[in-house]
């Protein structure tokens, strides 16, 4: 399955992000695993909209990201979804059985309706990535992502931008640029000018997330790379952070 890992500092809005592409991506007739992260309970995304059965929250270590884990995570969720499935279908079947009998002794038919469907199984992971603390140095969250997708802050400060080795930046498929609506216009133009003037070739999209503004951008983005494979082939760039 196709990883795409939101990212960024704490606060900046990456579960919304994550919850919009959830939405978006399952319109588009993709199925989603959630992995959602850090010491907060699964109510933030169930507010999205995210479906329980497809939400699964990893803790990392203190000071340390998601990916470590992830992978152990992700397996865990699809074998939940697999062995509920098969008590479905196993409870199906019992009713079917039961119903033989019922009919033969003229009991009438227990209806099925009250047995859930089974589970699409998910076919992509979106990630949220935190545990974020010193800028946007997080090596790991690259080397998971098949898609990167880096969360900014408008309001970020433009040193934080300038820094060196910002592998979150410097590695990103897509640079969002969140709480635009929060931010004075004249540093929010700020911070989008700098961001392309250090990553003029990636696409820089300005958001307002929790209103759905130009999410569909960040949308298209992203479904564009799940639809043509050659976009995520490793670069040097790419290689050289995994190595």
């Amino acid at each position: 399955m196709k990883k795409i890992v939101v990212a960024g500092r704490n606060d900046s809005g990456k579960s919304t992000i994550l919850g919009e592409l959830y939405r978006g991506l399952r319109a588009k007739g993709f199925q989603a695993l959630a992995v959602g992260s850090g010491v907060q309970d699964e109510k933030p995304y169930l507010e999205k909209n995210i479906d329980v059965t497809y939400l699964t929250i990893a803790v990392p270590e203190p000071g340390q990201d998601v990916a470590e884990d992830i992978d152990r995570v992700i397996r865990t969720a699809v074998s939940q979804i697999k062995e509920k499935n098969q008590l479905i279908m196993q409870a199906r079947k019992a009713l079917d059985e039961l119903n033989k009998v019922r009919s033969a002794l003229e009991l009438g038919y227990l209806s099925q309706k009250d047995i859930q469907p089974v589970a699409t199984l998910p076919d992509i992971v979106l990630i949220e990535a935190v545990g974020i603390n010193d800028g946007y140095k997080a090596v790991e969250s690259r080397q998971v992502a098949d898609i990167l997708v880096t969360v900014v802050p408008a309001g970020i400060k433009s040193e934080i931008i300038m820094e060196q080795g910002n592998v979150l930046l410097e590695e990103a498929d897509i640079l969002v640029v969140t709480k635009i609506d929060e931010t004075p216009r004249s540093v929010t133009s700020t911070t989008v000018k700098l961001l392309k003037r250090f990553y003029r070739y990636k696409p820089i999209i300005p958001v307002v997330a929790i209103q759905g503004v130009h999410v569909d951008l960040v949308l298209d983005e992203v479904a564009k790379r799940l639809a043509e494979p050659l976009l995520l082939i490793d670069t040097p760039e790419k290689k050289a952070t995994k190595a």
